[in-house]
């Protein structure tokens, strides 16, 4: 025996994402010495006593001989304990006890325990999803990963308990366990529903266009006016999520490492505390991880009480909200996470809370002016829709009287049924919903007629919208008329839109003493 080589393919998260490695191994003669290289952490080069325990378990120790493992590319640090089941395996290879030929396109993630028992790593979907994009679809794991793996097409997982699994498995004489315990998961029930809301019927309707469009929603409002109790019963009028929209979110949470099952199809609804760190919030740290940003992504971002969020974390959800995605640079290297989420975001008017209501507000304006000119005239341009709701709105007895009130069930059938009607007008454009439509492509869909473009025209030379408000209030135009199953915006639609892009009472207080 002179020199033997052997590799086998591995992976790793990064940020969100997961990575190919490659695993080389080379024994050749020589004193024996046994060395890792690859930019390793501590417990990465610890694998190599983990392993030559294991296989001295099964009855195959390593030889006597100089042994070098290096984990390629090796400008890539390498973190975690799941290199441990591909480096026995790929010795396995080396040592001719299983066919090495049969190991080019198979993946392999474990950590081992000193008796040769495979431990499951908690985060292998990432790399399952990247190893299926790179044409892998056979792949090695722990029975205990089984359950984080349940429900992935084409591509076949054999879960194993031992490295002498691996060796019957080659020979022929392994047979695959049942390993998935279908009765974990429960779907937790809530009791919270619309039909909980009395009043706030023009809020109820924003909601509905909201979430039918994907549009980001400010919601201003007095404290008990009820934006908080409407906001939070968002998820239960929420479309699921389809069957690649699920995998996008599962890999995400298992990078993370935070449990969420396939069987879950419901859309993230993550409501960060004002006080989030910035890191926390928008992702990163010295090993890069995913922020709340990215944890609602294909979902909602609930950020109550929005003007308490440090200047920083709401500046900096400018490029999230326009591209989908936060780019981070550590260590030189350049991490791109996804960041597709819908925000709606709930305020007060001003220090006191009260400044829509009557007589009651006891700021003066330079307070309310120091306390809005936290939101920036470009954050709030990239609300489609904004609402100023009060108490007057919310009176309980004339609602319970004059009000059919609906239940979250009413509204989400009627919410899929407009959605079905978006995807069949988006089914040219490379767009998910119509918040996500360039302006371009906002063009060639609509059509106005000379009256919605006289409206269109006196709103924008009065001052009161942009060029980028003007093509929000033409996109939530868009999805009202939709909801009304017609086929061009009407003057009525683009004047309940309008309804909806109320930031009159912010530019008044900013504006105010020039």
């Amino acid at each position: 025996m002179s020199t033997i080589y052997q590799e086998v393919i591995t992976g790793i998260v990064s940020g969100v994402s997961g990575r190919l490695i490659h695993v080389e191994v080379e024994i050749r003669n020589g004193l024996p010495y046994f060395t890792m290289v690859g930019y390793l952490s501590k417990e990465s080069m610890e694998a190599k006593e983990r392993v030559a325990s294991a296989l001295r378990s099964i009855g195959h120790p390593l030889p006597s001989m100089k042994i070098t493992v290096n984990l390629s590319p090796a400008n890539i640090r390498k973190n975690g304990t799941a290199f441990d089941f591909p480096i026995a395996v790929a010795f396995l290879g080396c040592l001719n006890l299983i066919d090495a030929s049969k190991l080019e396109d198979i993946c392999i993630m474990g950590e081992l325990g000193l008796n040769g028992k495979i431990r499951g790593v908690g985060n292998c979907l990432p790399i399952v999803l990247e190893a299926r994009k790179k044409g892998i679809h056979k792949f090695f794991a722990a029975r205990e990963d089984a359950n984080s793996l349940r429900g992935m097409e084409d591509i076949e997982v054999i879960f194993m308990d031992s490295l002498q699994d691996v060796l019957d498995y080659f020979h022929g004489t392994y047979q695959q366990r049942c390993c998935i315990d279908t009765t974990q998961y429960q779907k937790e029930e809530t009791e919270e529903d619309f039909s909980d809301i009395i009043g706030q019927k023009h809020l109820k309707r924003a909601i509905e266009i909201a979430v039918t469009g994907r549009h980001h929603f400010l919601i201003i409002g007095s404290p008990g006016s009820g934006k908080t109790m409407a906001a939070r019963r968002i998820p239960t009028i929420l479309p699921a999520l389809s069957k690649e929209e699920k995998m996008e979110v599962q890999a995400i949470y298992d990078a993370t490492g935070i449990q969420r099952y396939l069987e879950d199809n419901t859309r993230p609804f993550r409501q960060p505390h004002p006080m989030i760190p910035k890191a926390a919030f928008l992702g990163g740290g010295k090993t890069p991880t995913a922020g709340e940003i990215t944890l609602a992504h294909h979902g909602i971002l609930f950020l109550d009480e929005f003007m308490e969020f440090k200047t920083e974390c709401i500046e900096a959800l400018r490029q999230p909200l326009e591209d989908g995605t936060i780019d981070i640079t550590r260590n030189g290297i350049y991490h791109q996470f996804p960041a597709d989420f819908q925000l709606i975001a709930t305020m007060n008017p001003c220090p006191c809370g009260y400044g829509l209501e009557d007589g009651i507000c006891r700021c003066t304006y330079h307070e309310k002016k120091r306390y809005l000119k936290k939101l920036s005239g470009p954050i709030l341009d990239r609300f489609d829709m904004v609402l100023c709701i009060s108490k007057k709105d919310h009176n309980l007895q004339k609602a319970k009287q004059k009000e059919m009130v609906e239940t979250s069930s009413q509204i989400k059938k009627r919410i899929k049924t407009t959605i079905q009607r978006e995807k069949n007008l988006l089914k040219n454009d490379s767009c998910n919903a119509i918040s996500q439509l360039s302006h371009i492509q906002l063009n060639k869909i609509i059509h106005l007629s000379k009256e919605c473009k006289e409206i269109l025209d006196i709103a924008y030379q009065s001052g009161k919208i942009t060029r980028r408000g003007m093509d929000k209030i033409l996109k939530v135009a868009l999805t009202i008329m939709l909801m009304e199953n017609e086929s061009e915006i009407k003057p009525i639609h683009l004047m309940e839109a309008m309804t909806f892009r109320n930031t009159d009472f912010i530019r008044e207080v900013l504006e105010y003493g020039r």
